[in-house]
């Protein structure tokens, strides 16, 4: 039970956090952009005409052909530092937070709109502010109310309504001037100088004037709550309104399942019939300031108007500028209550996980364990694919190894969960990303090349709706699903911006992107990727999609074959479905060809799919645009590529498993010495054992031959005994005989009766007689007992005979025993010498083996710099830039692998084209969003699913994928890619995390940190009233950062205020910059974690010699911007011109090309402008100072080559151009400068050859990291005469 309640209750925990975070995002609007006629961004002012009216700046102002002007009106514009105010306020905060920020800049506004040129509402545009909602709630019912943050849809639907009945000229306006007359009480003062407001009970009509207001899916940000409107009050279907609001182009779809293609206008988009005024605006403005209380915290008294020109055929379609609200506050709350019901994925759910969960994680530190590194990139761990970069370019060891890892982890059908990669700039991420891309999609080939018909890879059960095409018309739209085997490969590569996505997914199917050695082999799709990308592709690899008009961009170029406006054909790539003679094709059209080509049918091979289309050739029965490769070949032939990689892999996994034994002890041979040393021993102990033994046996014969000598001895004296009792025995008898003789001699009776003399003579004389028996008796016993101790000693003699005779038996056995032993230790010592001496020369063979494996395979077998001290920093270096077991063949066989890969996915497309077009064409409803809004998420999910196995990578904004994906759940997709991480708060990706199996994240918490609009105080008490961390703040955080913790592989690194934090799987080699520009990099950001991986003349480099920081002294003042360093900035772009052009001439002077100066003259200034634009970057780390560079770059330079620093992460160009700014007096502006080393460590990093730097040196070079740069030897200190 404890258990349980420990993990509701981290449920509860982490959907406070996404609840918190969605708090944040209402309170954080986006910026509305400053007054600035030159980009035609206007404040409406009485007496002035409004754009659209006649008489203003626009309409004196010729537009291009085909291009009409829109109008976005941003009403009730409020300073977004009174947000903070508010909520310091309403949370109590104590007088030291009061001002803990400082001032946060800049302006938002209460609600938006877009008009067409006429000042006509284009209804579906409206939106409301949700953070003026959330700040009117915050004033009443406040915080501590239950619903104080719910209900803003329905709200504001209600709100909205009066602006379209203003569209509409249902509500009058009563335009009273501001003075001299008398006005409804107000705490809002004039709006634009004007008092002017709605007369709300003077409506002429109910809220049917809502009716038809929004297009189909007009998502959770913009026209939201006015499509809320339709839907609640009727009017024409919001079905009807998608088929014509589907994409930014007429005729983007097609009849009875795509066999022709139809073009109409279709319905015209739902605007307004009053031509909006000054008066309107004002007065709708102060309605709504007024309705959400908050006209006296906000003062929203100004708007603004903002004009741009679109295609006339869009002139009445809401465009994509009107967003005044958070992308991701909708699927935060969606998240959050899912969360709570515990059905969230394990990405999601580890990406929030508390830091006490990962106190007992065990860590390994990269740089502290080369060890581990090296295991993970072991030959039989290789990804099967690769991509067809040059062979002799593999990944670097970091690279390698995350790569292998993300595989290891997750890339199995039950992989789960996140994994973090850590890219400093210039270490390849994009490279890195690369690979994964090609792995992932031989996996998927190898689910294919088990089916044994293209048919096979679809369910049997098809799914099927109707989707408008024109003016009410509708058409069936049939798909028949993926099996789920082929299903979890879809990749989607998201970022908190455009540039980052782009620099992916324009890239990689980019010519560029294969090495010189696949150009021309490698093609996959190329004819429709290459109308996509609008210049020569190889591949259709991935697409940029994300925003509606990217989306409908894609379908049209890439499905249909339309050809870029205006920027000419791309240029054809080889291939049977593009030549000189040919267009190149849409896939939509190739399948149709390829469906021909299978029925030999006679179709038209180039004729547009529409009614009126010319017909151009007839030759359809010979065309196989799709390629006329079978599907067994194609499995075949992928199956050879297959193996060729298997047995690369497994050849160079044999050294592998060599080397590992070479490197450190020899256990085998080990063992084997071990035997024959105490085999030897062993034979030592036996002779010893013997010698001693055949001593112990001549001992003991001599022991015996002495004691058979005592025998003997003894044996004589026992005969002399035995004579001497024979002796005795002869005295006893003599004695005896002698007493019997005188007995004989007894006197009788008579005699002694006669006489006693005779008696007593008698007597007498028998007592020596019988004394000399019993001394003869005496003698006898003497003599025998003598006897009988010489038997004793005889028997005890030959006794001892006996025990020596058996001692000497038994050493004479233990010796033939021992020498037995010895015998068979002297075999074993042998044939353990033979064993030893057999390990010795396999030893020598596998030296001589790995020898040959190093002379073959050069530096890609690891060497000595493995087994080097950790301190050693050149062989780290070696290490770093390695590419172990990656030699050019293993390499080539991999790309081929690959490309065999994409052939059989092609292969699927030329199998069953009829099924595919059938598909594809529902697909492209989808992705277009022209399919009904009422799809169920299933048939969405497989649709998209279909996409991805043709296109395997499609890439977003964060922004999007709530309304890219909308209907699909958690898990649906099977990886999620994310790029620059570390710029992208840590709220931004939960929606596109929560929707995938898997997350790669890659980024650098030291680079750009995302920005957040509300104050940190604001977040913080925030914070407090959601029960969250401090450490959850947007602020305090980054998606990199949170993921960062979760990676067990990864490195510790001291941060620039001397704290440890851990990064994910580190890429280290830097391969973009010129030495000074690292060097800075590496120090003041990463404290040399990075490796230096740069192989070309530093020197050679014609359009900048050295770079140089030019001293500019700063001007006093509090001004950011200084003219002098304009005029510096001028200097050095006429001297790079300079140079440009005399390449240029020398470029002429060797070619056939018409010479400058001639009828040419207006190409070579075209080429010496372009080249100008591709070389450099002029950077600031300040708005205001950017906003002077505009005035001298302007004619020199495009928009997207200028700019702060913040917006070229992700960039890089020749020559980077940093113009520091401010004036004398302002350290406060160069501290936040220098506060982080973020900031300068992306200035540095986007210049791959020369860094400018424009600015005051004695100013700036007190700062910390700044006086790095400008201590550095390789920066040339040049100070102009004063």
């Amino acid at each position: 039970m404890g258990a349980v309640n420990r993990s509701k209750g981290e449920r509860r925990r982490q959907a406070r956090i996404l609840r918190y975070w969605r708090a944040v995002e209402y309170f954080s609007p986006p910026k509305v952009d400053p007054v600035n006629p030159r980009k035609n961004l206007f404040a409406v002012r009485p007496n002035r005409p409004l754009p659209w009216e006649p008489g203003s700046e626009l309409g004196r102002t010729r537009s291009p052909s085909k291009l009409v002007w829109q109008h976005t009106v941003y009403a009730g514009i409020f300073a977004i530092d009174k947000v903070r105010d508010v909520l310091l306020r309403a949370f109590r905060a104590p007088e030291s937070e009061e001002d803990f920020d400082g001032r946060i800049g800049g302006d938002s506004a209460l609600l938006c709109f877009t008009v067409n040129q006429d000042g006509l509402l284009i209804k579906d545009s409206a939106t409301l502010s949700s953070c003026a909602w959330a700040v009117g709630q915050t004033l009443d019912p406040g915080p501590q109310h239950g619903q104080w943050l719910a209900g803003f849809d329905e709200y504001g639907t209600q709100l909205l309504q009066r602006l379209l009945d203003l569209g509409d000229g249902k509500i009058d306006v009563d335009p009273r001037p501001v003075a001299g007359s008398p006005s409804a009480p107000s705490a809002l003062g004039p709006v634009a100088g004007l008092m002017s407001r709605l007369v709300v009970g003077a409506a002429k009509a109910g809220l049917g004037a809502a009716a038809g207001a929004v297009g189909g899916g007009p998502g959770p940000v913009a026209g939201a709550l006015a499509a809320q409107v339709i839907e609640q009050v009727g009017g024409e279907s919001i079905d009807a309104a998608a088929s014509r609001f589907g994409d930014g182009t007429d005729g983007d779809g097609a009849a009875s399942d795509g066999d022709t293609r139809e073009e109409s206008e279709g319905p015209p988009a739902e605007v307004g019939t009053k031509v909006l005024d000054v008066y309107d605006l004002a007065a709708v403005t102060r309605w709504v300031a007024e309705q959400l209380g908050v006209a006296a915290a906000l003062r929203p008294d100004a708007i603004r108007i903002k004009s741009y020109q679109v295609s006339a055929r869009h002139a009445d379609e809401a465009g994509g500028d009107t967003f005044l609200n958070s992308f991701y506050a909708d699927d935060l709350e969606r998240v959050a209550n899912v969360l709570g019901s515990g059905t969230a994925g394990t990405a999601l759910r580890d990406y929030l996980r508390a830091e006490a969960d990962l106190d007992a994680m065990n860590r390994f530190d990269v740089r502290r364990l080369p060890e581990v590194v090296l295991d993970g990139v072991q030959p039989s761990g290789m990804p099967l694919g690769r991509w067809p970069a040059d062979s002799d370019k593999p990944l670097v060891l970091s690279q390698q190894f995350a790569v292998n890892r993300i595989l290891t982890s997750l890339g199995q059908d039950e992989g789960r969960g996140l994994y973090a990669v850590n890219g400093p700039p210039g270490t390849g991420k994009t490279t890195m990303l690369r690979d994964l891309i090609a792995a992932l999609v031989v996996q998927r080939a190898e689910r294919l090349a088990a089916l044994k018909r293209p048919e096979d890879a679809f369910a049997e059960k098809p799914r099927t709706w109707r989707t408008e095409e024109t003016a009410g018309k509708t058409y069936p739209r049939t798909i028949h699903p993926l099996i789920p085997e082929l299903t979890g490969f879809e990749i989607v590569i998201a970022s908190s911006n455009n540039g980052a996505v782009e620099n992916v997914t324009l890239e990689v199917p980019g010519a560029r992107a294969i090495g010189d050695a696949w150009q021309g082999r490698a093609d996959y799709l190329a004819g429709p990727a290459s109308l996509a990308l609008e210049e020569e592709a190889w591949g259709a690899i991935a697409a940029r999609l994300g925003r509606r008009s990217n989306r409908s961009d894609f379908v049209q170029r890439f499905w249909w074959g339309e050809q870029a406006k205006g920027n000419g054909k791309p240029g054809p790539r080889p291939g049977p479905e593009a030549s000189e003679e040919r267009p190149l094709l849409g896939l939509q059209k190739m399948l149709q060809l390829q469906s021909d080509h299978l029925q030999g049918g006679q179709r038209s091979s180039f004729a547009p799919n529409t009614a009126d289309a010319p017909d151009t050739n007839t030759d359809a029965d010979t065309v196989a645009p799709l390629g006329r490769e079978t599907w067994k070949q194609a499995v075949r032939r992928f199956t050879r590529a297959r193996e060729r990689v298997r047995k690369s892999a497994a050849e160079r996994q044999a050294i592998a498993d060599l080397l590992a034994r070479l490197a450190g002890p020899d256990a085998l041979l080990d063992e084997l010495a071990t035997r024959e040393s105490g085999a030897h021993d062993t034979l030592l102990l036996l002779r010893r054992e013997q010698q001693r033994i055949e001593g112990e046996l001549a001992d003991r014969r001599a022991a015996l031959a002495r004691r058979r000598n005592v025998m003997s001895a003894e044996r004589t004296r026992l005969d002399l005994a035995h004579a001497a009792v024979r002796h005795g025995e002869e005295g006893v008898r003599t004695a005896e005989a002698e007493l019997r003789i005188h007995d004989a001699g007894r006197p009788g009776r008579l005699r002694r009766l006669v006489s006693r003399e005779p008696m007593r003579r008698w007597e007498a004389g028998r007592l020596p007689l019988e004394a000399a028996v019993m001394a003869a008796d005496a003698f006898l016993a003497e003599l025998e007992s003598a006897l009988a101790t010489r038997h004793a000693s005889l028997r005890s003699a030959q006794g001892s005979v006996d025990h020596a005779q058996a001692a000497i038996t038994r050493t004479e056995i233990r010796l033939n025993t021992c020498d037995q032993a010895r015998e068979r230790q002297v075999a074993t010592t042998a044939e353990a010498g033979r064993q030893v001496a057999l390990r010795h020369r396999e030893r020598e063979e596998e030296q001589r083996s790995l020898a040959a494996a190093r002379e073959r395979w050069g530096d890609r077998v690891p060497g000595a710099e493995w087994s080097a001290a950790l301190d050693d920093r050149n062989a780290m270096e070696i290490r770093e830039r390695s590419a172990p077991w990656m030699d050019a063949e293993f390499a080539e066989a991999r790309s081929e692998l690959f490309l065999a890969a994409l052939d059989l996915h092609r292969a699927l497309l030329a199998g069953a084209p009829d099924r595919m077009r059938k598909n594809l064409q529902a697909v492209m409803d989808v992705v277009s969003g022209r399919a009904p809004s009422d799809l169920p998420a299933e048939t969405v999910l497989a649709a998209w699913q279909l996409l991805f196995l043709v296109v395997p990578v499609v890439s977003t904004t964060f922004a999007s994928v709530g309304r890219m994906f909308a209907p699909l759940g958690s898990e649906a997709l099977g990886w999620l890619f994310v790029d620059e991480a570390g710029q992208a708060a840590p709220q931004e990706v939960v929606g596109a995390l929560w929707r995938a199996r898997r997350a790669v994240v890659v980024g650098d918490p030291l680079q750009l940190e995302p920005v957040v609009t509300l104050p940190w105080t604001g977040q913080r008490r925030l914070a407090r009233h959601f029960e969250v961390d401090r450490r959850w703040a947007p602020a305090a955080t980054s998606v990199q950062a949170l993921a960062d913790r979760l990676n067990p592989y990864g490195t510790w690194l001291r941060d620039h205020e001397g704290e440890d934090i851990w990064l994910g799987s580190p890429l280290r080699v830097h391969r973009r910059c010129d030495r000074l520009m690292f060097d800075v990099s590496n120090k003041i950001a990463y404290d040399g974690m990075m490796v230096y991986g740069v192989n070309r003349d530093q020197d050679d480099f014609v359009l900048a010699q050295r770079s140089v920081w030019w001293d500019v002294r700063a001007l006093p003042g509090e001004e950011k911007w200084n003219p002098e360093e304009g005029r510096a900035l001028e200097i050095t772009l006429d001297r790079i011109r300079t140079r440009i052009d005399e390449a240029i001439r020398q470029e002429w002077l060797y070619s056939d090309e018409v010479s400058p100066g001639s009828a040419a003259g207006g190409d070579h200034a075209a080429e010496q402008k372009r080249r100008l634009n591709e070389s450099v970057f002029v950077v600031s780390p300040f708005r205001d100072v950017v906003h002077g560079l505009g005035k001298v770059v302007g004619g020199s330079l495009t928009a997207k080559r200028y700019g702060t620093v913040h917006t070229t992460q992700g960039k890089e160009a020749d020559i980077v151009i940093l113009v520091l700014g401010t004036g004398a007096g302002q350290v406060g502006s160069r501290n936040w400068a220098a506060q982080k080393p973020n900031l300068l460590n992306v200035a540095v990093t986007r210049a791959r050859r020369r860094l400018i730097v424009i600015g005051d040196l004695a100013a700036w070079s007190r700062h910390r990291y700044f006086k790095d740069l400008a201590q550095h030897e390789l920066i040339h200190r040049w100070t102009p005469e004063r």
